[in-house]
This record gives structure tokens, C-alpha cells and sequence, in this order.
């Protein structure tokens, strides 16, 4: 569990809204975590549709699609593996999923539930306050483009 928990925290560093958490604080994002086996092939999420989890992959690969327009077909942008991490915006804005996400191969991944992660921010104010930063910051780089 110990290496479990060293991989979970480096994964989660990686993610802008988490990496200067301690690890005390990592700790309890990670005592949250829901693990989750998907098949191949299944979808994880759905493009257009509401968000209320983030995901880590621990094993296994997915691929990454976006439908461009109301007729055009799904067009894959990305294959993702262990370590890697989607879904985060969904934590902090209530906007639709951006892309579809589906198995490749069988999948470990661990899930952090909205509802989860609000308790945690009630909890741990610092981490609302750097969610805040990094938000301002992309609606910024955002509005350049």
C-alpha cells in the first residue's frame, strides 16, 4: 500500500489544482479516492455530458475523442496510461465533459467524486484558495486565445 500511495501522491502532484499540497494533504485526497476496474472498450465519460468525478488511471490505457459539430464523427486526440489523470475540470466548474473518454484495454483507475472533493475543500481551505489561482490563471490564458 505504501508504493500505492507514493504513486498515487506523485500522480496527483502532476495535477495543477494539487501540486503544492503537502503530503498530509495529499493524504486525505487520497483516503477519498474510489478505485474503479473498467472493461475494454466501455466508456468512462461521454462528451457533452455533466461532470462530477476526476480520474487516475493506475493500469491500463484509454483514448481520448472529441466530436467536432453536431454531425461530425469522434476523431481520437490522445491515449492516455498509468499515471495520467482527466476529468479534473469537473471537479471545480460546472460545465459539460469536453471529450469522450473510453477503455482501450482493462483499466484500474481511482476516482475522486465531486461530492467528496467538497468536503474536502470545506476541510482544507488552502486547496480552494490555490483552485481559485489556477482558475483566474487559465480564464486569462483563455481569453488571449
Amino acid at each position: 500500500m505504501n508504493d500505492d500511495m507514493s504513486k498515487l501522491r506523485e500522480a496527483l502532484q502532476k495535477v495543477d489544482f494539487f501540486y503544492s499540497l503537502s503530503y498530509m494533504e495529499l493524504d486525505e485526497l487520497i483516503k477519498s479516492l474510489k478505485k474503479r476496474t473498467v472493461p475494454a472498450g466501455n466508456t468512462i465519460i461521454r462528451q457533452g455530458e455533466k461532470g462530477d468525478a476526476f480520474y487516475l488511471i493506475s493500469t491500463g490505457k484509454v483514448s481520448v475523442s472529441v466530436r467536432k459539430g453536431m454531425v461530425g464523427g469522434q476523431k481520437q486526440i490522445a491515449e492516455l496510461g498509468p499515471g495520467a489523470f482527466f476529468g479534473e475540470m469537473a471537479l471545480v466548474a460546472d460545465e459539460p465533459r469536453t471529450a469522450t473518454i473510453i477503455a482501450k484495454e482493462r483499466c484500474v483507475l481511482f476516482v475522486l467524486y465531486k461530492k467528496d472533493f467538497k468536503k474536502i475543500l470545506l476541510a482544507n481551505p488552502k486547496i480552494s484558495t490555490i483552485i481559485n489561482n489556477v482558475l483566474s490563471e487559465r480564464k486569462e490564458q483563455n481569453k488571449g486565445k
